[in-house]
């Protein structure tokens, strides 16, 4: 580690707030400038002038101390906003899910008691897959909740925000998509239990409900480092 961008950073971050946000913030910084510095370096610039391009690089460092705060800034009271929406609008969609399941079951066990020329279980299947269609469309959506960052310039400090943005969003989609996993599983499992009553070995449908989910995490994983 270069001991004057050491310093350097050290002295930008004097007045920042003790909190472990902070500390990460510094560390993270830390890691990119001397990631920076080496790779001048390595391209045959100076010491001295790759230290100035790396100081030069950071921004105005001030702007983050905003959001480093314990107490909620504008920007925090926003995220929680939209926290509280996404959690909302999830709610929303799981009941519907399970609504659309009740009326299932209600039409497959209605075909037993009532007379009627019609398939009712298979009425019940298509309308729960019709029902479906609704909160798997909400739960697509909270994803538009979180817009991507733009870069107001090309900083260290941008770059941070913009990564920070990034990953929130990124963490909302993947809780969406495994949110219609396993609510597509578990409907997946009474439709076919109830229509075959091979409950014996419809179970199986949960390990390859695992597996599934175990690659949706490493796909987000790996984009995560490719990031």
């Amino acid at each position: 580690m270069n001991e004057k961008m050491k310093n350097h950073i050290e002295m930008l971050f004097e007045h920042a707030p003790q909190t472990r946000k902070a500390f990460e913030l510094k560390e993270e910084l830390l890691a990119n400038s001397e990631e920076r510095y080496q790779d001048l370096i390595s391209n045959g610039v100076s010491p001295e002038n790759a230290f100035k391009n790396v100081v030069n690089s950071i921004g105005n460092v001030s702007e983050l101390f905003k959001g480093l705060d314990d107490i909620n800034t504008e920007d925090e009271k926003a995220l929680d906003e939209r926290i509280k929406k996404t959690a909302i609008i999830k709610t929303i969609a799981i009941g519907i899910y399970i609504f659309s399941f009740v009326i299932f079951i209600t039409l497959a066990f209605a075909e037993g008691t009532v007379y009627s020329s019609i398939d009712l279980s298979m009425v019940g299947f298509i309308a729960m897959i019709l029902i479906d269609i609704i909160p798997t469309c909400m739960l697509v959506y909270i994803s538009s909740l979180y817009p991507k960052y733009k870069k107001r310039e090309d900083t260290i400090v941008e770059e941070f925000k913009e990564w920070k943005s990034d990953t929130i969003k990124m963490k909302s989609i993947k809780h969406s998509v495994i949110g219609v996993l396993w609510a597509s599983i578990v409907l997946l499992y009474f439709a076919i239990s109830f229509a075959t009553f091979a409950w014996y070995a419809t179970w199986m449908i949960f390990l390859i409900g695992i597996c599934i989910h175990t690659i949706i995490e490493l796909l987000f994983r790996l984009k995560e480092l490719k990031s």
